[in-house]
């Protein structure tokens, strides 16, 4: 049998920060985190648990990658401004929203995320705003104020679907947002809250959600029109969403929270690894196959952060003793 050594030319590495390009089957000691790790080929789709967010709360906005998002707003004991950066092992708190809230929409990037919409302290908000990394500002205000309705796409250019209004009280509305300001697109098919999207302003999904029970429906936007997709396998609502129209991830949701994860191919959901904590309300971000869910609620609400990993990749994993 060939040595560690033999293989890989050396002895175990002492290094300050984990390789970004992984090998199956490496070893190193991590001397920052004074841990020692190795790399490991996932036969199936895992999560695999990280630093945890600073405060607990679920129905919050969520943004970027798994190695740099943006955690914005929700329900802590009460509504909060509160915005939390992730660099891929820990986050760390930074500059406050002007209008605290629950249940928004969300879009964008670390560094130029967009909030808008939701449940101020009082009412459901038509306030919109945009982060530059470090502060938020005032954008332009949507058109009918909603909480529960779902977001994707950037900072510049996004979309805003479904939610939670007075008068009806499930939406099938759209609005899109310049920048600066929104206007009307196309309707959905089926009106409905607490959804979940994923996807840019011109090639969209929208799915799960509550209409008078939990919903399975998928529906996928062009730019001007929505058409029906595949169903969920499992009628959920307030899932946490992340990826494209053509690799989306739908994480979590209903009552109790669930760990269920699915996967979307642009045509129909299969099952993907289950969450090592059931929750609903998350915050999700990233693309199918690196993707990112954080906050949420089960019995409580919850500050704990998962990472996924798809079938087929390569994950780092540490060695631990008793």
């Amino acid at each position: 049998m060939s040595t560690y050594s033999q293989i890989f030319g050396g002895k175990v590495n002492v290094l300050a920060s984990d390789p970004t390009n992984l090998i199956n089957g490496q070893v190193w000691y991590n001397s920052t985190d004074k841990i020692l790790k190795f790399s490991q080929f996932n036969t199936a789709a895992a999560w695999q648990t990280t630093g945890n967010m600073n405060s607990a709360r679920s129905s919050l906005g969520g943004a970027g990658t798994q190695t740099s998002a943006l955690a914005f707003g929700g329900s802590a004991t009460t509504n909060s401004t509160q915005t939390e950066e992730y660099d891929g092992t820990s986050w760390t708190i930074s500059g406050n929203m002007a209008t605290a809230r629950r249940s928004l929409g969300s879009a964008g990037t670390q560094t130029a995320g967009l909030g808008f919409g939701g449940y101020s302290t009082t009412a459901t908000s038509t306030n919109t705003e945009e982060y530059n990394g470090t502060a938020w500002s005032a954008g332009g205000a949507l058109g009918t104020a909603k909480n529960g309705l779902a977001g994707c796409g950037t900072q510049t250019v996004a979309v805003g679907f479904g939610g939670y209004v007075t008068t009806p009280a499930n939406s099938a509305t759209t609005e899109e947002y310049d920048g600066t300001s929104w206007t009307a697109g196309g309707t959905m098919a089926t009106a409905r809250r607490l959804l979940a999207g994923a996807g840019t302003q011109t090639v969209a999904a929208a799915f799960g959600g509550f209409t008078t029970a939990s919903s399975n429906a998928t529906e996928e936007y062009n730019g001007s029109a929505w058409s029906a997709g595949g169903n969920l396998g499992t009628a959920r609502y307030s899932p946490a969403g992340a990826g494209l129209q053509t690799a989306a991830l739908a994480m979590g949701g209903n009552a109790g929270g669930t760990t269920t994860t699915e996967e979307y191919n642009g045509t129909a959901w299969s099952g993907g690894g289950n969450m090592n904590i059931a929750k609903r309300g998350a915050g999700g971000a990233g693309i199918q196959t690196a993707g990112l869910v954080f906050g949420g609620q089960n019995t409580d609400k919850t500050a704990s952060t998962e990472e996924y990993y798809p079938a087929g990749t390569i994950t780092t994993k540490t060695v631990t003793a008793t």
